[in-house]
């Protein structure tokens, strides 16, 4: 190695050190002022791909000076890595919606773009421990101390008495992922450490153990029982024990499963933190129906789009083409993920996508059995790879488990091989490209960063500035669009009393409009549309102004969401609503009747119902709905829901069940607002 190739590689090596440290970053919060619209996600992500771009471009310019850098053709996983990125490159254009697909949006910021930075940190990674293998326990130290951040803050925050703590990563399911695989990476680099390092790792080992326990995540808990029976089972069998041993082995790790198993379904699970939200699981069906419906909309929305699927960054258009209202019934909630790994790429990027991870995944297995030859070191990466797998039946990758387990993949990387003639493809001409493009990928992210920026102040600007700087942002092309559109109607909300003219309101409205034009499939623009013409129809209609035309326009556009969304009810009672407000109660009134038929199974277009019934005098029939619904065990789940009940029953002098309800209500909804809410309705005769 010459002098510059040392040179270069300490560069990489420094850079490659900071990385892991991305994960500590909060905008605005920890380690970071710049306040960004999603704090845990934009600013980690700017960060890493930055960093990344940089010691990627070193990498090439490190491999043109010696090819012998490469690694081998049969080194398959690193080859495999560089087909997963081209096959999902290849599946953009085939995409709903190509330009996010490539991009990914501001909320999760993935997409390809995404995915290709984390391939590129293991690539870099793979290469740099084929050339200096005693590297790897410098990036591990760089990720012990993001550990420890990361677990301070956990704890910090579980003495404060906060409920499933987040720390850095805002979600406490992230801090649950992260630490399975800090679980699997410290007990790899305990063997052959000094007896500092061990007792760092085994601070380290505590910490994970502690992070899944306190921040309760089930799918955690879930994926150590798979990977470490699975890895003991290995490292003792393919061992020199006696048999004998083994089969004693065999037999506790059977009893200790079936003892696990009786005693999280025992009362004592319920006073243990994580193992309390699996006791609940097992008695609630609620605790889990939701994500198995959710995972059954999703398979039946790949049915749909089988080969290619919707595209990276689409899996929202897959829930709502293919929803079915029963998950209501459980839980109120949208899923913008299947929150599976593997339904995820199924439903995005279809069978190609799929069988392309498949392979990645075969690589993996092949690099444990084939690179590694000390038995433990097998079994402890064997663990980390299926507590990997097993976390995503329940989750899906972010940057918090892609930085650990593509670090954790490039631990198998073995160690070049020298004797080879030194051979350079050195030349002015790659020198250029490579640095080039290092400077339009630095440029792009910087971009990035100053749209969010602009977006941020655009939000704080005075009333109308802030409005004129959101007109010039929808202007431009950007996989922010849906973004400047929640941000514009946060932004309406706050200065809404400040709107003086017509105007103003017009100009609104085309910006919403120009979002819906770009991102044709987003159902939040659709939201803030049709909220921001029902309410502009309903002003100009009691100011006795010309409304016509806003009227037509929402109806059109009302008609174009349900034309994407035909199985979605929630745009239907939200026409609903609207019509409603308009005093079109005949036309609610057969849209919510119509819903009642084709989706029998939802109670929230039963209490809907039974709210516009209770409007327009027919009590009784309000009442005869309710019934219903309680016969068949669906009861009141939001407050909403519980107001509607309340008030029909009392105005049908069903005394009882409806003071039984206020009861409830008083004992599930506690906060001070709720109950005035509560106390409002009985005292003045308001409508929920």
């Amino acid at each position: 190695m010459t002098k510059e190739e040392k040179t270069i590689l300490f560069l990489i090596k420094i850079i490659l050190f900071l990385v892991p440290f991305s994960l500590v970053l909060v905008c605005p919060g920890s380690f970071c002022s710049f306040n960004l619209f999603f704090p845990y996600i934009t600013g980690k992500a700017i960060y890493f791909r930055i960093l990344i771009e940089i010691a990627f471009a070193l990498t090439l310019i490190l491999i043109i000076k010696n090819i012998n850098y490469l690694p081998k053709k049969n080194e398959y996983i690193f080859w495999a890595a560089i087909i997963l990125v081209l096959v999902n490159l290849f599946l953009i254009p085939f995409s709903l919606r190509p330009y996010l697909s490539f991009w990914g949006n501001a909320e999760r910021m993935e997409g390809f773009w995404g995915l290709l930075h984390f391939v590129l940190w293991f690539l870099v990674l793979y290469i740099v421990f084929r050339i200096d293998p005693e590297f790897k326990k410098t990036i591990f130290y760089s990720l012990l101390i993001v550990h420890y951040i990361v677990s301070l803050k956990e704890v910090s925050q579980y003495l404060q008495g906060i409920n499933r703590p987040d720390s850095t990563f805002g979600n406490a399911t992230f801090v649950g992922f992260f630490s399975v695989l800090m679980f699997f990476i410290s007990l790899y680099f305990l063997k052959n450490s000094t007896t500092l390092e061990k007792f760092l790792i085994f601070i380290a080992i505590a910490f994970s153990i502690g992070n899944i326990i306190i921040s309760e995540t089930r799918g955690s808990i879930l994926a150590l029982g798979i990977a470490i029976p699975i890895a003991l089972l290995y490292y003792f069998l393919t061992s020199n024990t006696k048999l004998s041993y083994k089969v004693l082995l065999l037999l506790l790790i059977f009893s200790f499963l079936i003892f696990a198993y009786y005693f999280v379904n025992s009362e004592y699970a319920k006073y243990i933190p994580g193992i309390r939200r699996i006791y609940d699981t097992f008695r609630d069906p609620r605790a889990y129906m939701a994500r198995y419906l959710a995972w059954s909309i999703f398979i039946n929305a790949w049915k749909e789009k089988p080969i290619l699927g919707y595209g990276l960054e689409n899996s929202p258009i897959a829930y709502f083409k293919a929803f079915n209202p029963e998950i209501y019934n459980y839980e109120e909630v949208i899923f913008d993920r299947p929150h599976n790994k593997y339904i995820e790429i199924l439903v995005t990027t279809g069978i190609i996508g799929a069988l392309i991870w498949f392979i990645f995944i075969l690589a993996i297995f092949y690099a444990i059995f084939i690179n590694l030859n000390d038995r433990y070191l097998k079994a402890v990466i064997l663990g980390f790879i299926l507590g990997y797998l097993g976390q995503n039946i329940t989750l899906f990758d972010i940057q918090a488990s892609y930085i650990p387990f593509f670090f954790g993949l490039s631990l198998l990387a073995p160690k070049i091989n020298f004797i080879k003639e030194r051979k350079s493809y050195e030349r002015l001409s790659l020198t250029v490209l490579i640095y080039g493009l290092l400077v339009i990928g630095i440029i792009i992210n910087l971009m990035h960063f100053y749209f969010v920026y602009e977006i941020i102040k655009a939000v704080q600007a005075q009333y109308p500035n802030g409005l004129e700087k959101f007109e010039k942002l929808i202007s431009y092309n950007t996989q922010f669009i849906p973004e400047i559109a929640v941000m514009t109607s946060r932004y309406i909300e706050a200065n809404i009393a400040k709107i003086r003219f017509i105007d103003e309101v017009n100009r609104i409205t085309k910006i919403y409009i120009k979002a819906l034009e770009k991102d044709p499939y987003d159902a939040r623009i659709y939201n803030i549309l049709t909220f921001h013409l029902s309410r502009v129809v309903n002003a100009k209609r009691l100011s006795n102004l010309e409304y016509q035309d806003d009227l037509r326009l929402l109806y059109a556009i009302f008609n174009k969401y349900i034309e994407i969304y035909p199985k979605y009810p929630d745009i239907r009672m939200q026409y609903a609503g609207v019509l409603q407000s308009l005093g079109e109660m005949d036309k609610a009134k057969e849209i919510l009747e119509n819903l009642k038929i084709t989706y029998r199974d939802s109670t929230r277009i039963i209490f809907l119902l039974a709210n516009l019934y209770y409007q327009i005098g027919e009590k009784e029939k309000a009442l005869e709905l309710l019934r219903e619904n309680f016969a068949r065990k669906f009861y009141p789940q939001t407050p909403v829901q519980y107001l509607i009940a309340i008030r029909i029953l009392k105005e049908t002098e069903n005394l009882d069940e409806a003071y039984k309800l206020i009861e409830e209500y008083k004992n599930k909804f506690k906060d001070a607002d709720s109950i005035e809410i509560l106390n409002q309705i009985l005292k003045q005769n308001k409508n929920p």
